[in-house]
């Protein structure tokens, strides 16, 4: 099979949830078909789009240049934002020069199937012509900003976030009918996409962890230190981190005074970084690998109050053996066994509590641990997820449609959706 996956950056350094999920997938794709990786890169990309080659990818690129956040071309960027009916992270990743070489790569080669990764990419694929196309669609795009739009302390944030939900619901459940098929993380999300969109070709895949990468290490664990992994400059995570030092912390540091804290991942913001220092937190930002911090905590904490999809950090740290408290939203779609295999608790009492219990408790944390790894090796390894995805490919491959799973009207669909990407 022939394969075009199309996605906005190359997946190295893979520092995000999003680009674990993929690697994850086409490392064994690439091997068992033919995949054209096409995305945008940045200046210095270079070693990351070697990598990507190295696993067998055929890789295409066009040149890119992502306005920093704290630049007044991005502050400009979501002004001009709220006078356009796209969602703002859609209109970032549209780029017309991709579209017209995915257009291209299709018109030179007998490609089976169009992958696009993520409906913020879905208008560079939505309309061309070719072979059937699947939306690999990690999590409900609209419940994010929903969920922002409720828990945000700001509130022109708020509103902002309830703006972009409104638009970000019209166009995901637009695009996502252009698609042959559509893969989701989890039941969860398909009963979402299902019940929001009334969308009736969406397919679940687990979450998998390379359980060869992420296993026990040799470190020495410190009983008092605790530790939250994941990409510092994901809105839910800041939110995360938010909650954690302000509300759930303080209450872990006065039942343990010697308890510590590394919050560990990459861009931390200005919001994050202010804690670093007090009361025996730790940020770290961005490092080579996450596997020594796992390593040397006693709990990983996963203080989740916003998101969507599955924290594919949590079967990290199960792989590794180790205990994980979270909030049931940071679980989300997730399979386990509560008690067993993870911690839940709601809320800054419990989920300190909860914390407290196991950095007391030795065999606790073992047991738990042993029984998270357990599972994870069993059920969630790359190949048997990668195998997964295949399946769901080679059936969509073999769809006879030109690329979209109802083509009444599709041309007037597809021709909207991209109206609203200044197409």
């Amino acid at each position: 099979m022939r394969i075009l996956f199309l996605q906005k950056r190359p997946l190295f350094p893979a520092d995000t949830g999003g680009k674990i999920r993929t690697l994850n997938v086409l490392r064994h794709l690439a091997v068992w078909h033919e995949v054209t990786y096409l995305c945008n890169v940045q200046a210095g990309e270079e070693q990351p789009v070697r990598e990507m080659e190295a696993l067998g990818l055929s890789v295409e690129t066009i040149p890119w240049r992502e306005a920093s956040r704290k630049s007044l071309r991005f502050a400009g960027q979501l002004a001009g934002n709220l006078f356009t009916a796209k969602p703002f992270n859609v209109a970032k990743d549209f780029d017309v020069r991709l579209r017209k070489r995915a257009q291209e790569l299709l018109g030179e080669n007998s490609y089976d199937l169009v992958v696009c990764d993520f409906v913020q990419m879905a208008a560079n694929t939505i309309g061309l012509e070719g072979p059937p196309q699947l939306l690999f669609q990690h999590n409900v795009e609209a419940e994010i900003f929903e969920r922002h739009a409720e828990r945000d302390a700001g509130r022109l944030r708020r509103a902002y976030m309830a703006y972009q939900a409104k638009k970000m619901r019209r166009f995901e459940g637009e695009a996502g009918r252009q698609f042959d098929a559509v893969i989701a993380v989890s039941d969860r999300d398909r009963k979402q996409f299902e019940q929001r969109y009334s969308w009736s070709h969406v397919q679940t895949i687990d979450t998998a962890v390379d359980v060869d990468f992420f296993q026990p290490g040799g470190e020495t664990i410190d009983p008092n230190l605790v530790s939250f992994v994941g990409s510092m400059d994901w809105l839910p995570n800041v939110d995360g981190v938010e909650f954690l030092a302000r509300s759930l912390w303080p209450r872990v540091r006065a039942a343990r005074p010697h308890a510590r804290l590394q919050i560990v991942g990459r861009n931390p913001t200005d919001e994050v970084k202010r804690y670093h220092g007090i009361d025996g937190i730790e940020v770290t930002g961005g490092v080579p690998d996450v596997r020594p911090y796992y390593s040397r905590s006693a709990v990983v904490i996963v203080p989740l109050r916003i998101g969507g999809g599955t924290r594919i950090k949590i079967y990290e740290a199960m792989a590794m053996a180790k205990p994980v408290v979270s909030t049931p939203l940071g679980a989300e779609g997730l399979s386990f066994r509560e008690g067993e295999q993870i911690v839940l608790a709601e809320g800054p009492d419990l989920l300190a509590k909860s914390i407290v219990g196991l950095l007391a408790d030795e065999q606790k944390r073992e047991r738990i641990g042993q029984a998270a790894r357990a599972h994870v090796c069993e059920n969630f390894g790359t190949e048997v997820v990668a195998r997964q995805f295949e399946k769901i490919c080679l059936a969509t491959a073999r769809t006879s449609d030109s690329g979209v799973c109802d083509t009444e009207g599709s041309h007037t669909r597809a021709t909207n959706v991209l109206s609203q990407v200044g197409e």
